[in-house]
């Protein structure tokens, strides 16, 4: 299919018709997607460390026993 040429004003300018309402809305999609990707990169760094619990082996045993009883 042969390619038109770009519409003409009055002046020697030429208009672009602009995209398509489709690949529009995949590029405002893929511009989207990549703000979440970097903000949810940076996201972790923005949150305080929750303690950590000692891992069982390391706790005393009267403490182990509360637990199932």
């Amino acid at each position: 299919m042969p390619q038109r040429p770009p519409h003409f004003d009055d002046g020697d300018w030429p208009v672009d018709p602009g995209r398509p309402l489709g690949l529009r809305l995949l590029a405002l999609l893929g511009a989207f997607s990549f703000l979440m990707l970097g903000f949810g990169s940076l996201a972790p760094l923005l949150h305080q460390p929750q303690p950590q619990r000692a891992p069982l082996r390391d706790r005393p045993v009267a403490s182990l026993a509360g637990q199932w009883a």
